[in-house]
């Protein structure tokens, strides 16, 4: 019996990414209203929708009210820019699509679309049924399984790339779930998180493939080749 398909969207990812795509060139309306992020994020929709007819489908957006990562880290997302004026009218309109297509909206106070769309495509893994995660995020690819695949959106609103373990570890040269140790390793400057001063992704990756995890890199600094990334590692 075939496993059934459930798809989520990454709402905000998938507005923000829509919206700068066009910013050199921003879709209107004939009444003026701004129409970029709607016009990306129904067309990405719409096409997973047609190519891949999900047996569920759910989108999933952030609440306003800060999350537990705020409590955790104050500084968490600190130098990210306020969303622009043109944008929030979108955001509306969007959930006001969804809700119309009758497609789940899952908004939970407290906790990002990352934290719902994780959670559940794991309760969908243990139903059985083949989940895609819809997003341009590469935070995702440590949620990639042999029953979840992360789908990321491509330059064109039509191109989309399926990320699977196979795809995963071509990419990267490392398995999904080491995608943790990656990001902490360099970082994440579009929500402030430091990571270790001076090493970025070229300097990571290569880490990561030959240690595996962060806590493996440090039993072994002594076997870190280049001086200044085993000096910056210390």
């Amino acid at each position: 019996m075939k496993n059934k398909s459930f798809v989520i969207i990454d709402a905000m990812a998938m507005a923000y990414k829509a919206y700068y795509a066009f910013i050199n060139r921003p879709l209107i309306n004939k009444k003026g209203e701004p129409t970029s992020a709607v016009y990306g994020f129904v067309s990405q929709m719409l096409k997973v929708l047609e190519d891949h007819k999900p047996d569920y489908i759910a989108v999933a957006t952030d609440s306003k009210e800060k999350t537990f990562r705020h409590d955790r880290y104050a500084a968490y997302k600190a130098t990210r820019d306020a969303m622009p004026d043109d944008m929030i009218p979108q955001i509306g309109r969007i959930k006001e699509i969804v809700e119309l297509m009758n497609i789940p909206l899952y908004i939970l106070p407290g906790y990002e679309a990352d934290d719902i769309i994780g959670t559940v495509v794991k309760l969908a893994e243990k139903k059985g049924m083949i989940s895609y995660a819809i997003t341009p995020d590469k935070d995702y690819m440590q949620l990639v399984t042999e029953k979840t695949i992360v789908a990321k959106p491509g330059r064109g609103t039509d191109e989309v790339v399926f990320y699977d373990v196979k795809k995963v570890i071509e990419h990267y040269g490392f398995e999904p779930k080491q995608m943790i140790d990656y990001l902490a390793l360099m970082g994440d400057s579009s929500d402030n998180i430091p990571g270790v001063k001076g090493v970025g992704e070229k300097t990571a990756l290569p880490l990561i493939q030959q240690f595996g995890s962060i806590e493996n890199l440090y039993k072994n600094l002594d076997k870190v080749d280049k001086p200044a990334v085993k000096k910056k590692l210390e």
